[in-house]
């Protein structure tokens, strides 16, 4: 017969069942916001073709689809706060849940401006759909809106390993997202004939200018992969010198 588990043993079994059941809980949490990133990224691409595509039926899926992403970001809010009520994580649990619930905020946040571009695609060609857009617009709008999705992609891949190196390259990258958006405005203020009236320059500005934002949220997601990582706050902390000191780390 099989003898009763000595009270080390159970502790053993215990502990290691809650820490099994700590995981899950961190993963089931993880898993809701990488798919809220992945949700941005298409909305995103999905709302900006719609404009130069000049087909309006990914606008109207954008916007159909948003609440997908608010259900989800409420889904992570019940998730964060059922971790901390169960398990009342210390020091590095803790700084784990607490960058993964930023990191839906920032996510949330993304939708929101991916459903503004997609609104804003529609107010533009709400007169005549078929009309294209300049070149030299259509040319910026396409570079600012590949970046800004690279951008927010690859934080999102830093999440799921909380990878620092993939967050420092995205601090890298910062100076093309700022180029990209100065240039997409240039474009936006060149003198073009005919010209476009401000009815229509007014929902271009706005998309460069969510377009500009989303890609802030990937920085700050970048931020909160490092506070992870490395342990350090960096959200207020200058990017040339935070670059150096993370490229140099392991030395």
């Amino acid at each position: 017969m099989d003898q009763p588990a000595t009270p080390s043993v159970r502790n053993h079994l215990a502990n290691a069942h809650t820490v099994r059941a700590y995981d899950r809980e961190l993963s089931c949490l993880r898993g809701l916001i990488l798919d809220m990133g992945e949700r941005v990224v298409e909305q995103t691409q999905a709302a900006v073709s719609a404009l130069l595509d000049a087909d309006l039926s990914p606008a109207y899926r954008v916007l159909d689809r948003e609440p997908q992403i608010d259900f989800l970001a409420l889904d992570a809010d019940e998730e964060v706060f059922r971790v901390i009520a169960r398990r009342q994580p210390t020091a590095v649990d803790l700084r784990i849940v607490l960058a993964l619930a930023r990191i839906a905020g920032e996510a949330e946040r993304g939708a929101d401006k991916a459903a503004r571009i997609a609104r804003s695609a529609l107010e533009f060609r709400a007169d005549d759909s078929d009309s294209a857009l300049p070149a030299g617009i259509a040319h910026a709008l396409r570079a600012q809106d590949e970046l800004v999705c690279c951008a927010f992609e690859r934080s999102i891949a830093a999440v799921s390993q909380f990878d620092c190196d993939l967050a420092v390259g995205i601090f890298e990258d910062e100076p093309a997202l700022i180029n990209a958006t100065r240039t997409m405005h240039q474009a936006l203020l060149a003198p073009l004939d005919p010209p476009l009236p401000p009815a229509k320059l007014g929902p271009l500005f706005i998309i460069a200018h969510a377009l500009e934002y989303i890609g802030r949220h990937a920085g700050a997601i970048a931020e909160q992969v490092i506070y992870v990582a490395e342990g350090k706050d960096v959200r207020f902390r200058n990017r040339e010198i935070l670059i150096e000191t993370l490229r140099h780390r392991g030395g």
